[in-house]
C-alpha cells in the first residue's frame, strides 16, 4: 500500500483559506480533504474529499470515527480558524501529527491567555469571564469594557463595547440571542490607544514579527476595522510598542512550551507608549494580510502554516525573511446591511487603478448577520509617500461600488 497523501483542512462557516490550501496541496501532490460542519459547504468542490462534522454537537471521538469511516488517513491537520484550534490539537494528537501541543488550546482561550499574562507579570488588565446568560454584571469594577467570545471568535464576531452596566446587560442579551445563554464570554477593561497587529512566525519560542499594521479607523461599538490598514506602523511610539508586545508574546509562548507556529497578534499602544495585548491567534490574519505578507516579505504565510502542519518548515528561511521598506495599505469593504451583494465593480477594473497592487472579491456574497465582519472585498494599495497612499485608498472607495438587496 502506498503512503497516504491525505491532509485535513478544517473549516467553519466556510472560512479557513480552504481554496488556497487545496491549491497548494495539489501542487505538492497531496490530497486535500475538507472537514467542515456543512454538507453543502461552498468549498467542498475545491477538495478531493469532504467529511462532515458537527462542531457544536460532535466530540473528538465522533470526528475521528467519521474521518476513519471515509477512508481518510491524515498525514497533517491544517487550520486557519480560531474556534477549531482545539479540534486541530485533538485530531493531531490522536493521529500523532504536528500541531497537537496543548499550548495552542491556551492561546485561543482569551481568559486563559489573560490568566497566564497576569501570572507572568506581563499584564494587569482587569477581566472576568463566564456564561453570557448568567454573567455577574454587578462585579464589573469600572467602565468602559469590551465583551466578546472567550473561544468561539473570529471576524470580530459578537464583540461589543459597553460604557456602563446597562449597556453591558444589553450586550449580553444580544449575545444570548445569537449564541445562547451558555455561550462563554470574556469581559475586560477597555484599552485606549492606537490598535496595531503583528504577523510572523514563532521560531524556537521567539515571536518574530514581520508584518506590522496600524489600524487607522475603527467602529468602536462593533470593533470592526473601517479605515486603511497602514504598514509599517508610523512613529517611534508604535514601533517601540510593537517591539514590547513581541517580547511579551515570546515570554508567554516560552512559558507555555510552544516553540513553532505562525501568530497573528493584536494590541493597543497608549499615548504614553504603554502596550497591552488585545488577543493572540495561532494562525495568519485573514483578508489582504496574506497577500501583504507575500508582497512585502516574500513569504506565503498560508503555505508556511501548511509546511508547519506537515513538519516540513524551513527554519532558516523563516529566520532570514525580512520586510521591504515599501509603504502599503489595505482597504477592506463590507456592507452595512443584510442581503445579497450584487452589481459589484469587477476586480479587473479595480486592479487597473493607479496604486492598486492586488485585491479580491467574493462572488455571490450574502450577509446573513451583522454580528461579525463581512469583508467581501479588499484591496492592497501602495504609494511613495503618505499622501499618495491615502489618495490610492480614497480612489478605491470612489471607484468601487455594489448593491445589497
Amino acid at each position: 500500500m502506498s503512503e497516504s497523501l491525505d491532509v485535513l483542512i478544517l473549516s467553519k462557516r466556510s472560512v479557513g483559506g480552504v481554496r488556497h490550501l487545496a491549491e497548494l496541496l495539489r501542487k505538492s501532490g497531496r490530497r486535500p480533504v475538507l472537514l467542515s460542519e456543512n454538507a453543502e459547504d461552498m468549498n467542498r468542490g475545491a477538495c478531493d474529499a469532504h467529511v462532515v462534522v458537527d462542531w457544536a454537537a460532535d466530540g473528538p471521538e465522533r470526528a475521528v470515527a467519521a474521518i476513519d469511516a471515509a477512508g481518510v488517513v491524515p498525514t497533517a491537520v491544517v487550520n486557519l480558524v480560531d474556534p477549531l484550534v482545539q479540534w486541530q490539537a485533538w485530531i493531531a494528537r490522536h493521529y500523532g501529527l504536528p500541531g497537537g501541543e496543548p499550548a495552542r488550546e491556551v492561546l485561543v482561550n482569551k481568559a486563559r491567555v489573560r490568566e497566564e499574562m497576569h501570572r507572568l507579570g506581563l499584564s494587569d488588565l482587569w477581566f472576568g469571564h463566564g456564561a453570557a446568560g448568567s454573567y455577574p454584571v454587578e462585579e464589573v469594577p469600572a467602565y468602559p469594557v469590551i465583551v466578546k467570545p472567550c473561544t468561539d471568535s473570529g471576524s470580530s464576531r459578537l464583540v461589543r463595547r459597553a460604557d456602563d452596566a446597562e449597556q453591558l446587560r444589553a450586550a449580553l442579551r444580544d449575545i444570548c440571542g445569537s449564541a445562547g445563554p451558555e455561550f462563554e464570554v470574556i469581559v475586560e477593561e477597555y484599552v485606549a490607544g492606537t490598535e496595531i497587529s503583528i504577523d510572523g512566525p514563532l521560531i524556537d519560542g521567539r515571536f518574530r514579527g514581520l508584518l506590522h499594521v496600524e489600524k487607522c479607523g475603527r467602529d468602536e461599538a462593533r470593533n470592526h476595522d473601517t479605515g486603511i490598514l497602514h504598514s509599517p506602523v508610523r512613529g517611534e511610539r508604535l514601533t517601540r510598542g510593537a517591539e514590547l508586545v513581541e517580547r511579551r508574546i515570546t515570554a508567554l509562548c516560552t512559558d507555555l512550551g510552544l516553540d513553532r507556529g505562525w501568530l497573528h497578534v493584536e494590541a493597543r499602544i497608549a499615548e504614553d507608549g504603554a502596550a497591552e495585548l488585545i488577543e493572540i491567534n495561532p494562525r495568519v490574519a485573514g483578508g489582504m494580510h496574506p497577500a501583504a505578507i507575500t508582497h512585502t516579505c516574500g513569504l506565503d504565510a498560508v503555505e508556511e502554516m501548511l509546511l508547519m502542519a506537515l513538519g516540513q518548515e524551513d527554519l532558516e528561511r523563516l529566520r532570514s525573511a525580512a520586510r521591504s521598506d515599501e509603504l502599503i495599505g489595505m482597504v477592506h469593504i463590507e456592507p452595512d446591511r443584510m442581503g445579497r451583494v450584487t452589481e459589484v465593480t469587477p476586480l479587473e477594473r479595480m486592479k487597473e487603478l493607479p496604486g492598486v497592487l492586488d485585491g479580491y472579491i467574493w462572488d455571490d456574497f450574502e450577509v446573513w448577520s451583522l454580528d461579525n465582519e463581512n469583508f467581501f472585498a479588499a484591496f492592497m494599495v501602495t504609494g511613495g509617500t503618505e499622501p499618495e497612499l491615502a489618495e490610492a485608498a480614497d480612489r478605491v472607495h470612489r471607484e468601487f461600488s455594489f448593491r445589497v438587496g
